[in-house]
């Protein structure tokens, strides 16, 4: 019957799934009208969809909420003959409340995002009214939270099929609650075990990464975690899903299991950038990333310097031996850095680990040198970071004041003692040398990049430059500032030209003649 009216007017559909159901809602004789409405969810008109995912939340939320498919048990043979007709009834209802959790998964597929978002909407409603309201009686130790119904959700937002990261973008707002942020970290857990020795591909892995990285914890330090969407146990008993401690069990152990895939390179990258402040807090042992962050820093390039991050905070806080470290950040230093996509990131990393006043000289001299050599090539939007940065280097360790102005050794030097090709900072001989590329600089095209450089002429300057407004300067940001200034004098032509080449004998006159 349902077939035949979907081949009809829409609109007809539309008013034949409003009045379906108001008479189900309204009486049970008319529970029937629910198989109709299931039919109808298999068109792909749009509006149809919708009128009918709105049809399931109105009827089964109101099912719910006054137990109208409450049973005490639920019997283990539901073919039973022997059943009353109001165990039956109950259990068709639940059988059709089943078939309509299933379309309603199917949904979150759905080309159309608005459905995916009824629909994911729908479903949370589902767990949250039936977690209050079960449909069988639920001990009084055990949680009420409907794991099986929102393990399909799960199931289907970590798809290999289908790309769901805006849909799970609007899954966030259910992870402040602490019972559904175990269970999906229980899910995200046991999937990514099953998928452990296999390829996942892609699709997959960007998935799962939209849902790891939304996974927040409250900032308060209370072991206990008591903000639930379904209601809790009546008894006060302790619920794993309710320890903080074992929440970020899940957490770490989704994470370490996570980053062991082959990821593609995009994901790498995006992985490495929320490390430190994402994921790593709220990890119980952070130090199991060492491995991950090593072999990224080793890699060279833009992981290389996304890795930085994340071994400096090993390194800084869980006293990590990384010994090596400022040797690897040395390497990075090269001219490649002022094209890079994440040049404003590095600046602000590398300022950061060489902030401390407590290293040597020798060291934050190897720095200064090495900035400077490679900024005789970078383009300007890159020099306006890097010399202002040399001048904090200095400016933070007085002892390097001897690269700007050296007094002792010979007049003439026919050579520069650095060597630049040495791996080892504290081998380049850098103290031995002087920043003359600065000098150099002086003499460059752009007016700003010259007029920095000058500095070194003058007195050493008492603070430190803010480079924070810096480290984002591009093109366009210098072609702007350029074209905002005002200029009170203009260099003007003062002087009757004589010809176009400027001399007496100009045979261009011949062809033309000024007027």
């Amino acid at each position: 019957m349902a077939d035949k009216k979907a081949h009809g007017p829409k609109s007809d559909i539309l008013n034949e799934i409003k009045a379906s159901t108001k008479k189900c809602t309204a009486s049970r004789k008319e529970s029937n009208k629910i198989i109709d409405i299931i039919s109808y969810a298999e068109s792909s008109e749009k509006d149809i969809l919708l009128a009918c995912v709105r049809a399931f939340h109105k009827i089964f939320v109101q099912f719910l909420t006054t137990g109208e498919m409450f049973l005490e048990t639920i019997p283990s043979d539901k073919t039973d003959k022997g059943l009353s007709k109001q165990v039956q009834y109950k259990i068709w209802l639940m059988d059709r409340y089943q078939d309509t959790v299933d379309r309603l998964v199917q949904l979150l597929e759905s080309e159309y995002s608005s459905i995916q978002e009824l629909a994911l909407c729908t479903l949370m409603k589902f767990v949250e009214t039936e977690g209050k309201n079960p449909v069988t009686k639920i001990s009084s130790k055990k949680s009420h939270f409907p794991v099986v119904m929102f393990m399909k959700v799960m199931k289907q937002l970590m798809n290999t099929e289908t790309n769901l990261q805006d849909l799970i973008g609007k899954f966030q707002e259910y992870l402040t609650y602490d019972d559904v942020r175990f269970h999906v970290l229980k899910s995200t857990m046991m999937d990514l075990k099953e998928k452990k020795n296999t390829m996942p591909g892609d699709v997959y892995l960007n998935n799962m990464f939209a849902v790891l990285e939304r996974v927040t914890f409250p900032a308060s330090p209370e072991e206990k975690l008591t903000t639930f969407l379904t209601t809790l146990p009546d008894e006060d008993v302790q619920l794993k899903m309710s320890s903080l401690r074992e929440q970020k069990r899940l957490f770490t152990t989704s994470w370490v299991t996570f980053l062991a895939f082959q990821l593609p390179t995009n994901l790498y990258r995006r992985s490495l950038i929320i490390l430190h402040d994402k994921v790593m807090p709220y990890m119980t042992s952070p130090v199991m990333l060492c491995d991950f962050l090593t072999e990224s820093y080793n890699i060279g390039g833009a992981i290389s310097l996304l890795a930085l991050n994340g071994i400096f905070v090993l390194v800084q806080k869980y006293n990590l031996d990384y010994p090596d470290f400022y040797g690897k950040l040395y390497a990075l230093f090269e001219p490649s850095i002022f094209h890079a996509k994440y040049r404003a990131r590095f600046f602000y990393l590398a300022d950061l680990f060489l902030t401390s006043t407590h290293l040597p000289a020798y060291l934050v001299g190897a720095f200064a040198k090495r900035l400077a050599r490679i900024s005789l090539t970078a383009p300007p939007s890159g020099l306006t970071v890097s010399i202002p940065f040399i001048y904090n280097l200095i400016h933070r360790h007085p002892n390097c004041r001897i690269l700007l102005h050296r007094t002792d050794g010979p007049s003439e030097v026919s050579e520069d003692p650095y060597d630049p090709s040495e791996p080892d900072p504290t081998k380049c001989r850098a103290m031995e040398s002087c920043l003359w590329e600065l000098k150099t600089l002086q003499s460059h095209f752009h007016p700003d990049v010259a007029r920095s450089a000058q500095r070194i002429d003058g007195e050493i300057q008492t603070t430190e430059t803010d480079l924070s407004d810096l480290f984002e300067m591009s093109y366009d940001d210098l072609f702007d500032k350029e074209t905002r200034k005002k200029v009170k004098f203009v260099p003007v032509n003062f002087e009757t030209p004589k010809g176009l080449l400027g001399s007496k004998s100009d045979r261009m006159k011949l062809c033309w003649r000024l007027e």
